[in-house]
């Protein structure tokens, strides 16, 4: 196919091009219901199938005539799909509806090519999101929260409701559309650009120090045990263990959470009930 046919076929008629609302329908179903469609099989297979709903309605009308593509559609957006859902999940999804009107409008793009881009991408931007908002944001306005919370303040849950709101949607929606817009090139500028490992990097410095700064404030194990050896000669527990390392009680208790869930064989129930028999018999005997 020659350069100048191959423009001819990039325009769709008026009435099959997407437009911002059904971008912005495509979105907001993704956004809203991306996690509530959950099954074994296919993870979020379904979610990103509903999303394709009013982009499959603009750009394959039901009026008979693309019956075969409709269904080919549905089918191809059914497979298994699992991603981050808030962060990097948007952008990545409008990659896929661009990769699809670019179809629609006679490019020589497969069905293969679209479930080919969607296998390549929802592992390393799952990676990206994961890092970037459970691991670095969330830890960061979970903290300050947590101080404003303890303080007393009302401020601290309302902070952490609205901060992740806004990371959640207002991030999101603007680079949902700006990808849109840029296509699959814009992914390959972005892995070609290095920003990607550079922003991976600090993110996990930072996600890093904010779980280390926050476990060393919210974390509070001291022991109360002393040892007497008469004729006024009393040892503290406590004050000896300060002299070897400041926080070492905390840090162990830590570190003994931490193995156990790498461990695998204990779930992060089965540790919050082992840490609550350990203070409560602990503190019921005088040694904590």
């Amino acid at each position: 196919m020659s350069a100048q046919s191959l423009e001819e076929v990039r325009e769709l008629p008026k009435n099959r091009k997407l437009t911002k609302k059904d971008l912005n329908k495509s979105y907001l179903y993704w956004i809203s219901l991306s996690q509530a469609t959950y099954s074994w099989e296919r993870m979020m297979g379904p979610a990103m199938a509903g999303c394709m709903i009013p982009i499959m309605d603009r750009l394959y009308p039901d009026n008979g005539e693309f019956e075969e593509e409709r269904k080919e559609m549905m089918s191809r957006h059914m497979e298994f799909y699992n991603t981050e859902a808030w962060l990097t999940g948007p952008p990545v999804l409008s990659v896929f509806l661009s990769m699809e009107e670019e179809k629609a409008a006679g490019m020589p793009i497969k069905s293969e090519d679209i479930s080919g881009m969607k296998t390549g991408l929802m592992g390393p931007f799952a990676g990206v999101g994961d890092t970037l908002r459970q691991a670095t944001l969330i830890p960061i306005i979970g903290s300050i929260a947590i101080s404003l919370g303890s303080a007393g303040s009302y401020l601290g849950p309302v902070l952490y409701m609205v901060a992740t709101l806004l990371i959640n949607y207002l991030f999101s929606y603007f680079s949902f559309h700006a990808m849109f817009k840029k296509g699959k090139e814009g992914l390959q500028e972005i892995f070609e650009s290095g920003v990607l490992e550079k922003y991976m990097t600090l993110a996990t410095g930072v996600g890093a120090i904010t779980i280390g700064g926050l476990a060393a404030n919210t974390v509070n194990v001291t022991s109360s045990l002393v040892l007497d050896f008469g004729e006024g000669n009393i040892m503290e527990i406590q004050e000896i263990l300060d002299t070897i390392i400041q926080g070492l009680l905390p840090l162990g208790a830590i570190f003994l959470a931490l193995y156990l869930l790498i461990s695998k064989k204990w779930n992060s129930t089965k540790v919050l009930l082992m840490l609550l028999a350990v203070s409560s018999i602990g503190a019921a005997i005088g040694i904590l």
